[in-house]
């Protein structure tokens, strides 16, 4: 900070670089790019942060922000290994921000593939406090036990230490001495904290207790399938799931009003505001909504930046939203306050993309879906809309499953340049500009075949 204050011709990447250079030389060198650093590890920890939040809840990654930080600071520290493969030729902060976003992920990966590795108390040892509550709720636990648990393996955390280095997948139980110490500090805990929900306890229960913690983060990683056929409870003469229904006395007024209600009359009326749309308009939300690109991949089509994209789909479905509220509460008399707001305008989202997706099936997919071979079609309705490994498929088709691969790719790829074919003549562009977006096409092909009543095929 001296530097930067006294000499108004260095900055940031002057003082960064003359760090870097002196890395090997200089021990106060090592400790001012460890802190440069550490700036890179704070913005790249929210971004993969942001990134894991939206889908982490479904793989049971469960990384909060603190633990990914962690992570950040750790790479921060050996400044010297971080910038080992770093050419100079290239701009440094350039190479700091992509390379500790790429360690993150790099390192939640490991941990995240190396938890059927972990032996038992390994698997404990590395758990968050978080994924364990979780997977212990999902075991039907509740307080005042989720409490006891939490408490047992927090006690476990500060005492256990394996008795010589070894891998995370040989890890050794606790000694009898580390045993004793853990319930020591986990009564010692209950007596200070006066909680009246929680007793003192015996070593044993104490070993109970971490082993049933262990046996429910195996059961939370392991994904169970629960068929709809089959009986709901242990009596094998009940009802499926399938045929069971939920009571709808259950149901507040205002998921009556979606399901019976307003879905129907908002798809219809919806058509009608989308078809008043000039045809600039209606392309960017069929982009948009109907193969759900991000701006940057849209703007190319209209030679025009992504931010005026957003800024032009935004003001759209604002004007939408208000006015899907005011027919709201002249046809449905609900009152436009904030929540009922924020609930419609959900609702247009997805019924954006049902109203322009449902346009592309009738447009470009079903014809092109009919083009197929029979087998093909078989093939991609099995995997995608049935769920279907591709080993199963093989073996109701009596197909090797290289034959269904081949099937699966060549269907998608046929499908894909069908839709890419039809965006183009229908954006009215050359088909380079759709060629980049080939893959995200595929996918949505996939997406298409999936989300299609089985009747549709």
């Amino acid at each position: 900070m001296t530097l930067l204050e006294s000499d108004p011709n260095v900055n940031e990447r002057f003082l960064a670089q003359h760090f870097y250079n002196n890395l090997h030389s200089s021990p106060l060198a090592l400790k001012h790019m460890s802190a440069y650093l550490e700036k890179f590890g704070y913005d790249a920890a929210n971004r993969v942060h942001r990134e894991l939040s939206r889908f982490q809840k479904y793989n049971q990654l469960l990384y909060d922000k603190r633990d990914i930080l962690q992570m950040a600071w750790l790479f921060a520290s050996t400044p010297d290994k971080f910038f080992k493969n770093f050419n100079p030729q290239h701009p440094l902060e350039n190479y700091a921000c992509k390379t500790m976003e790429y360690k993150i992920k790099q390192e939640i990966f490991r941990i995240q593939m190396g938890q059927k590795q972990f032996s038992d108390w390994g698997l404990l040892k590395h758990c968050t406090r978080k994924s364990l509550q979780q997977a212990l709720q999902c075991q039907g636990c509740t307080q005042p036990q989720l409490g006891c648990y939490l408490l047992a393996y927090n006690c476990f955390k500060e005492i256990y230490a394996p008795q010589r280095a070894t891998s995370n997948r040989s890890l050794q139980p606790p000694t009898d001495t580390q045993f004793q110490e853990i319930t020591n500090l986990y009564n010692h805990l209950v007596q200070q904290s006066a909680l009246a929900t929680l007793d003192t306890v015996h070593q044993q229960k104490i070993k109970q207790w971490l082993l049933e913690c262990i046996q429910a983060l195996r059961n939370f990683r392991s994904r169970q399938i629960i068929s709809l056929d089959a009986p709901k409870g242990e009596d094998e003469n009940s009802l499926p799931l399938s045929q069971i229904t939920p009571d709808p006395t259950s149901e507040s007024l205002w998921e009556k009003i979606i399901v019976q209600e307003l879905t129907p009359q908002m798809m219809t009326t919806l058509s009608e505001l989308l078809t008043q749309l000039d045809r600039y308009t209606n392309n960017h939300l069929l982009l948009k909504y109907g193969f759900n690109l991000d701006y940057r991949s849209i703007a190319p089509f209209f030679f025009v930046d992504s931010t005026t994209i957003s800024r032009h789909c935004n003001k759209t479905t604002q004007k939408l939203l208000g006015q899907l509220t005011q027919w709201a509460q002249e046809e449905l008399h609900i009152t436009p306050d904030s929540e009922n707001l924020k609930e419609i305008n959900t609702l247009l989202k997805q019924c954006l993309n049902q109203y322009y997706q449902d346009f592309i099936f009738r447009s470009v997919f079903q014809d092109a879906w009919q083009q197929l071979d029979s087998e093909c079609r078989h093939i991609l309705y099995l995997r995608y809309f049935r769920r279907i490994d591709e080993a199963a498929i093989a073996h109701n088709l009596q197909l090797s499953e290289l034959e269904v691969t081949n099937g699966l790719v060549t269907g998608t790829q046929k499908l894909a340049a069908a839709v890419c074919h039809w965006i183009s003549n229908h954006l009215t562009v050359s088909l380079d500009f759709v060629n980049p977006l080939a893959d995200k096409i595929a996918i949505f092909v996939q997406t298409l075949i999936a989300n299609y009543p089985e009747h549709e095929f």
